[in-house]
């Protein structure tokens, strides 16, 4: 049971995705597959990030401030002073 990339080009991305479905209880089978299907989307997720070229963005989530991995924490939001 696994998420492998198999390419990435920045603009297309193969992935291969292997689930045992050999349990015999269903609930547990629909539980590992939607498991894998959110591990499938945190790796594509993480790998549009990744290719994306963002010099100076800031998410602001609640209190918190997220920051590109270029962009030094010292950067000012546009509003303030």
């Amino acid at each position: 049971m696994s998420v492998k990339i198999i390419s990435n080009n920045k603009k297309r991305i193969k992935l291969e995705v292997i689930i045992d479905l050999d349990n015999e209880n269903f609930l547990q089978m629909e539980d590992l597959i939607m498991d894998k299907v959110n591990e499938l989307g945190q790796t594509l997720t993480k790998q549009a990030l990744n290719n994306l070229e963002i010099k100076e963005t800031v998410i602001a989530i609640k209190e918190q401030k997220l920051y590109a991995k270029e962009v030094k924490k010292n950067i000012k939001h546009h509003m303030e002073k």
